[in-house]
């Protein structure tokens, strides 16, 4: 029994683990793996307000490539937006630079926000918080940079051009629609599809001979009628259509009224190329010119349709604000000197809509003699060719 008794103890103690001991170390094990803490998912490269300092301080190149702009206008704007109180560094150390930084990229680049808050090392939902801040902002300031220009003599472009002085130095700018593309729901593709079968909104703009926005009007349906949009426009007071002054008018094309302020050409005209081909040459120029600034403009994210319509008339504050501060601005020095080809007047061009203004009888014979005044005097001084 003693011999047995030993030989029993001494085999206990080497035998293998038990089935129940190794699943307990399984668990074991399992619990301290899910015990890890979580890993950041934002842990990569510079964090938001260390990218900036690095584009503001480094290569001046840097900061017009990402942000649309030269450092000394970036600084500016932020500069602009934080004394009035339109933008304001957040508790959580978000600056206002790194707040307009991601609008920018936002907008400069067609960037997704997913893409952008990689960038900056922050949340998507902190992304778009701060977009919509400098959008709101933008708009703001829009109400009192997308203005017309006050001026007390004609401008250069009009009395240095012997093909439009003195005939048009009454002109002040250019009016017309524009098709922006534009992102909605299935069921309402078909009222923003457009006559070339593009799905975008018609926004409404004036533009002056600085290649600067006088006046923006979003949220309309490619499918509608220019005119049909500028009868809204004019009869919106919230929209305050900026009306020329006394003796002053935009030039327009075939489909908008001929009433004071406004100067449609008349088809088979002495002076109806001169107007289109100035139309053309300004609404290129000015939409050619935030297009290149503001890639979003030509790719618009699914966003609601009003969060799009303030996006365009943010960008063209934008624009404004740049082009004002840095008049000669790389991009702007590119399309102010860049030969659009003369634009001959189609015929049937522009149409008739059962949204006009209600125009005056007085208004429409005004502006009709004004318009044959000039054309008469351009015959002549062309010795009737």
């Amino acid at each position: 029994m003693a011999h047995n008794n030993s030989w029993t103890d001494e085999s206990d103690s080497d035998d293998p683990m038990e089935p129940i001991d190794i699943m307990n170390a399984i668990r074991i094990l399992s619990h301290r793996q899910r015990r890890n803490p979580p890993r950041p998912q934002h842990n990569i490269g510079l964090r938001g307000h260390q990218y900036i300092l690095g584009i503001l301080n480094g290569h001046p190149d840097n900061c017009k490539i990402m942000f649309r702009m030269e450092v000394p206008t970036f600084r500016c704007l932020c500069g602009l937006l934080r004394t009035n109180h339109l933008v304001r560094d957040s508790r959580r150390k978000v600056t206002v630079e790194e707040v307009v930084g991601m609008f920018c990229l936002l907008v400069g680049h067609a960037e997704g926000q997913r893409i952008v808050g990689d960038r900056f090392q922050h949340s998507t939902q902190t992304i778009n918080k701060n977009a919509r801040k400098v959008i709101n902002a933008l708009c703001e300031i829009g109400r009192h940079l997308i203005l017309p220009t006050p001026r007390n003599n004609v401008h250069p472009y009009i009395s240095s051009n012997n093909r439009n002085y003195p005939w048009f130095q009454g002109c002040i700018g250019v009016m017309d629609g524009t098709m922006i593309p534009v992102v909605v729901p299935a069921e309402l593709r078909e009222a923003y599809r457009n006559r070339l079968g593009r799905v975008t909104q018609n926004v409404l703009a004036i533009v002056d001979f600085d290649i600067k926005f006088i006046f923006v009007y979003t949220g309309w349906e490619g499918s509608a009628h220019d005119a049909h949009v500028f009868h809204h426009a004019a009869s919106d007071p919230e929209a305050r259509f900026p009306w020329p002054p006394e003796g002053q008018y935009y030039l327009v094309d075939s489909a908008y009224p001929c009433t004071t302020g406004l100067l449609p050409p008349i088809q088979e005209n002495v002076i109806a190329g001169v107007i289109v081909t100035m139309i053309g040459v300004f609404m290129e120029r000015t939409f050619g010119v935030i297009k290149e600034q503001f890639t979003i403009l030509s790719n618009m994210p699914p966003y609601s349709v009003g969060r799009q319509g303030l996006i365009i008339t943010a960008c063209c504050a934008l624009h404004n604000y740049i082009r004002t501060v840095t008049p000669d601005d790389w991009i702007f020095q590119t399309w102010s000197t860049m030969h659009l080809p003369v634009i001959e007047p189609a015929v049937g061009d522009g149409g008739s809509s059962s949204g006009h203004v209600d125009l005056s009888t007085e208004a429409q014979n005004n502006m009709g003699a004004i318009r044959d005044e000039i054309a008469i005097s351009m015959w002549e001084a062309r010795g009737g060719h």
